[in-house]
């Protein structure tokens, strides 16, 4: 005991590099040393390990919080003095309803009233509409944000107008009200206005706010139409900086300064699976937006992005849906690592139908167990000065710098939506993530891995709160107002005014709409990861519905338990994740007994399970005689052999082999439609 304190002092030596990858080396047992490595979507090759020589030559790593560059956060305390907003979605079937959640919600800790108007389950029509909605609901003390969509002028007319009729000052709401006309046509392929008279809008949007609502943001540039169409985050990021751009050169058109529209865009972005590039793409995107907006002679406060993050909606899965709840909790982590301002986190049902109070509860709280209970706003960039993230970080803002380039290069973000560049780029990564979920190279629990047959779904009410728009009475005179105000290049103003007069949100449109220009490209399809295997569970559900039973494959296993149990279980799982059931067995020990077994189980599809060894004798003398009993059969093998020896029992009449390299969901696929199972085409 008396060294106690001369080994208080004693270091343990610290590795080289060299000595570390000798000990991988040796470890591995010949293999080479790359089979570590990995890709990303992203094309970003990913080391097993990084050290300090990785950074030496990233000059943003020694920067400090809230300084220029931003990568490490626009505010020099990070969260500490004012955390991320938690920013949770709501809609309803109606304006009074939706009124109740609100006041609820923000009772439970929710920070910002948050609305997508095109998710927000009932139209806002009229100034009653906006009275029902924000009544008793204090707009001085929270933000406010709203996604207006393509337009966000008879939203923002007919709230200014309550804002009056509430003698409430402009000044006092802080937020976002904005609009994303190029999100709108990426996601939906379809325009109703033209983009010249929305820019209009938008520039006189930013001009009435910085005289009437200065703490409102009136520009919103979503990244989640090329999130939820496949995009990786490279992609995500380049798209929507090149959207940025395209605000702002119309803006700039129109006579305003880039310090004042810059500083009303919020740009909003998805948060994947990807854990660590999901916090590299937040701090790639404030180091990006800097270095554009300074190109433009914005000011150092103008380069300050601000970003929304929403947890992703294609990650989100039908079938056992209560493990959204950890993926969400993931993604909400990697958020506010990243260092996203306000955010929204999906309820474990998003994918199912609208959420709950016990959903949206879940949700809400996932972020305030991350604030209260994980303390995380107490540490500034939390990731700063880690070698993988700073060099994913600077990855990542170099190839969508450099992507980004290649758009503008190409005429800008609408042209390349015209010629199909972005949808084509968006469907090559969508591809080879399709590819990979249906040979399970990418596993999503519950889904494709570990589906669980038994679960009870969770039902949702099919309710709609929505007016019949096209019942809803235009007034011509109060669009021909509308209109003459607005040839006189007063928008906002004008919609202002004849909203206090009770014109209604069809009649700004109508109005907006006057010279009937509209514009059309290929959507960007919205999909979600799961969604090749859940239309293979619904197919097998109705299945069972219709006939009384799942389609059923019939396990041939041979053996002792520990001879064919791993390919069973593996068999078992490979086709659970398409709604098929698996019948097994006992362990035969003979040909003749697998056979007598088989026939008596009267199926249809058979997969023998064993060892290699074993398969020798038994897999010819079971497929020959099988056969010949019943020639309609489909017989397989479980596990990859030898070519020789796939060639010997193919012979003996083994119809295909089953094993990890297999493309599941076109295999089951293929059984469905042998079967008879009708495939949602």
């Amino acid at each position: 005991m008396s060294d106690i304190s001369t080994m208080k002092n004693v270091t343990f030596p610290i590795p080289s590099f060299t000595e570390w990858e000798q000990a991988v080396e040796k470890s591995l047992k010949g293999k080479p040393f790359e089979k570590l490595y990995s890709t990303t979507y992203e094309n970003i090759i990913i080391k097993p390990i990084y050290t300090r020589r990785d950074i030496e030559s990233l000059a943003h790593v020694e920067q400090y919080p809230g300084f220029p560059g931003y990568v490490r956060g626009t505010r020099p305390n990070g969260y500490i003095q004012e955390p991320w907003k938690v920013s949770q979605e709501i809609s309803a079937t109606s304006p009074q309803e939706w009124n109740e959640i609100v006041k609820h919600d923000l009772a439970k800790g929710q920070t910002e009233i948050h609305i997508v108007l095109d998710r927000l389950g009932f139209p806002v029509i009229s100034l009653d509409d906006m009275e029902i909605m924000f009544s008793d609901i204090s707009l001085d003390q929270y933000s406010l944000r709203v996604d207006a969509g393509a337009q966000s002028l008879s939203f923002f007319a007919l709230f200014a107008a309550y804002l009056q009729k509430r003698q409430m000052p402009f000044a006092a709401v802080h937020g976002t009200i904005g609009m994303d006309p190029i999100g709108t046509l990426a996601e939906t392929g379809h325009l109703s206005f033209s983009l010249a008279s929305l820019y209009d809008v938008m520039a006189d949007a930013v001009q009435w706010a910085k005289n009437n609502m200065p703490h409102v943001k009136t520009i919103i540039v979503r990244g989640e139409p090329y999130h939820n169409g496949g995009a990786n985050a490279i992609q995500e990021l380049a798209f929507a900086f090149s959207t940025a751009v395209e605000y702002i050169n119309a803006c700039l058109d129109r006579g305003l300064m880039i310090d004042d529209i810059a500083s009303r865009i919020q740009f909003s972005f998805a948060i994947g699976s990807n854990f660590f590039m999901e916090i590299a793409k937040l701090r790639a995107a404030r180091l990006v937006w800097s270095n554009i907006v300074q190109a433009f002679g914005g000011s150092e406060r103008a380069q300050k992005i601000a970003m929304h993050a929403r947890t992703s909606y294609f990650t989100k899965t039908i079938y056992d849906p209560y493990v959204n709840m950890l993926r969400a909790t993931a993604e909400a982590f990697a958020a506010t690592v990243g260092g996203a301002d306000s955010l929204h986190v999906s309820p474990f049902d998003e994918a199912i139908g609208p959420a709950d109070e016990f959903s949206r509860r879940i949700a809400r709280n996932t972020q305030l167990i991350l604030l209260e209970e994980a303390h995380i706003a107490n540490v500034i960039d939390p990731a700063g000065g880690s070698y993988y993230v700073e060099m994913l970080t600077a990855k990542v803002a170099e190839e969508s710098w450099r992507l980004f380039q290649q758009i503008e290069g190409k005429g800008g973000i609408v042209k390349a939506l015209q010629d199909g560049v972005v949808q084509a780029e968006v469907e090559n990564v969508a591809k080879q993530r399709r590819d990979n979920v249906k040979k399970r190279k990418e596993k999503i629990v519950g889904t494709n891995f570990y589906a669980n047959l038994a679960e009870t779904p969770i039902q949702k009410a099919n309710e709609s709160g929505e007016k019949p728009l096209s019942l809803l009475r235009i007034d011509e005179e109060n669009v021909v107002q509308l209109q003459e105000g607005f040839r006189e290049k007063r928008w906002i103003a004008t919609a202002v005014f004849m909203a206090a007069r009770r014109a209604t949100a069809r009649e700004i449109e109508a109005a907006l709409k006057g010279d009937g220009t509209s514009l059309n490209v290929e959507p960007i399809p919205q999909w979600r990861l799961a969604e090749p295997f859940e239309q293979l569970r619904k197919a097998a559900e109705a299945h069972l519905e219709k006939y009384g039973a799942r389609p059923t494959v019939h396990l041939i296993n041979i053996g002792n338990i520990p001879n064919y149990k791993a390919r069973a279980d593996f068999i078992t799982g490979f086709f659970e994740a398409g709604g098929v059931a698996v019948s097994k067995s006992e362990g035969y020990h003979t040909a003749e007994e697998a056979v007598s077994g088989a026939l008596e189980a009267n199926g249809t599809h058979y997969i023998i399970c064993g060892s290699d060894e074993s398969y020798t004798d038994m897999v010819p003398a079971i497929a020959k005689a099988l056969k010949q009993t019943n020639s309609n059969v489909k017989l397989y093998v479980a596990g990859k052999q030898a070519p020789d020896v796939e060639q010997s029992f193919a012979q003996a009449g083994v119809d295909g082999f089953l094993h990890i390299g297999s493309n599941c969901y076109e295999t089951i696929v293929s059984f469905m439609k042998e079967m008879g199972v009708a495939l949602d085409e």
